[in-house]
């Protein structure tokens, strides 16, 4: 499935580290890119939960995300979203770590 290819595209590119938080829509942890060594977060996003809008390429995302991804290029104060990938039960995003 495209979700199983995307979760294992990123288990190649980084390394989770610990729990940093755990909320109502998902969790966050520590995570290192392994190319560089470059500490990075990751967060699980479970499906339910806000709204949803069309985003890039005409695909159906949390707003939160498509968002996210508008404003994380070029806007000071907004951390960077590195990459994000759909996985079988929610959304992980690949964030800078600041």
């Amino acid at each position: 499935s495209p979700a199983g290819k995307a979760q294992e595209v990123l288990q190649e590119r980084y390394r989770v580290g610990s729990l940093l938080g755990r909320g109502s829509f998902g969790s966050i942890c520590t995570g290192t890119q392994l190319l560089d060594g470059t500490p990075v977060s990751g967060r699980a996003r479970a499906e339910g939960g806000g709204g949803w809008c069309l985003g890039p390429k005409e695909t159906s995302a949390p707003l939160e995300i498509v968002l996210l991804d508008k404003v994380s290029t070029g806007c000071a104060g907004v951390i960077l979203l590195l990459e994000r990938a759909e996985l079988p039960n929610g959304f992980l995003l690949v964030l800078e770590c600041s």
